[in-house]
């Protein structure tokens, strides 16, 4: 099965979904330092509800069969008003602790596909890697893409239901970390 039907049929985008909208709405997760525990429970959770294969690596963090997936996920990628089929600018690769240029980028492949996931209108779309890296821009700290309508091929997820789970991330980190210190 290829990866986009894999992505139209087999997941389950409600409970992904779901886990976005808790890990968004968690008052627990407060600061910028909350980023990386949220990004990292949203890859488990596409890689737990989609058959998808978390391995992340440098260039890439999913495998399905064999090919290798770049997960890009924001809110508000995408434009509401101006061209609802562009996306805003956004990090695809960065250069802190690199010494490498958006043409370096350019020409070193690391992955199949990108899958782009926009947290708050729900969208999902797929690039092929050359569209991808042939779209690279100098951004500040490093590559940046904006992505228009042509550059992608966008799921259809079909209809679901969004289902929170019944606690919330933060405090379960807490609880754990409150654990691990009484030694």
């Amino acid at each position: 099965m290829h990866l986009i039907d894999h992505l139209e049929t087999q997941v389950e985008w409600g409970k992904v979904f779901g886990i976005v909208d808790s890990l968004y709405t968690d008052p627990g997760f407060s600061s910028n330092a909350d980023n990386f525990a949220r990004a990292t429970a949203v890859e488990k959770a596409l890689a737990k509800y989609s058959g998808l294969i978390r391995v992340d690596q440098t260039g890439y963090d999913f495998v399905y069969n064999d090919d290798k997936i770049e997960m890009k996920m924001g809110k508000n990628l995408f434009f509401k008003r101006k061209d609802i089929h562009a996306t805003k600018k956004f990090k695809v690769k960065s250069f802190l602790s690199e010494k490498k240029t958006v043409e370096d980028f350019r020409q070193t492949k690391t992955f199949d596909y990108m899958l782009v996931v926009d947290l708050t209108a729900r969208r999902v779309v797929v690039v092929e890697d050359e569209k991808a890296r042939s779209l690279y821009q100098e951004g500040a700290d490093g590559a940046m893409i904006e992505l228009k309508l042509g550059d992608y091929y966008e799921c259809d997820l079909g209809k679901f239901n969004v289902v929170k789970p019944p606690t919330l991330l933060s405090e379960g980190i807490n609880n754990a970390i409150e654990s691990y210190l009484e030694f």
